[in-house]
């Protein structure tokens, strides 16, 4: 887990998960994103093939 004061040193040829849950708790709505990164000795490099566009769903219940 990767949090301010952690001692590990990050380097070269380490793979983590980066996410985070977005969460609408009034109406019960949750999503979490997620990649996985390379360290390299340059930087990192993303692991993930999917496309990162934003995809809109739209829902709405007709009421009569």
């Amino acid at each position: 887990m990767l949090y301010t004061g952690n001692p590990y040193i990050i380097q070269p040829g380490n793979v983590f998960f980066m996410h985070m849950i977005l969460m609408d708790s009034d109406n019960n709505l949750a999503m979490n994103l997620g990649e996985t990164y390379l360290v390299t000795e340059n930087g990192n490099e993303r692991l993930g093939k999917q496309k990162l566009d934003l995809v809109v769903l739209l829902y709405y219940d007709k009421v009569q």
